[in-house]
């Protein structure tokens, strides 16, 4: 849970890392290094699992 929230940008966003090098049918996002709503959007619902299971 720390690396997850170390890897946090101080807009609560988190960045595209290590994408696969290859062709690219659909881009869904920027690259390598900018905010990636994907990653957010797991790593939000991952936190939040885990805050909810720790009150309980």
């Amino acid at each position: 849970m720390e690396l997850l929230r170390s890897k946090q940008q101080p807009d609560g966003t988190l960045l595209l890392e290590n994408t696969h090098p290859g062709k690219i049918h659909f881009p869904l996002e920027d690259g390598d290094g900018r905010p990636s709503r994907w990653n957010t959007l797991r790593a939000l619902r991952v936190l939040n699992w885990y805050k909810k299971a720790a009150v309980a």
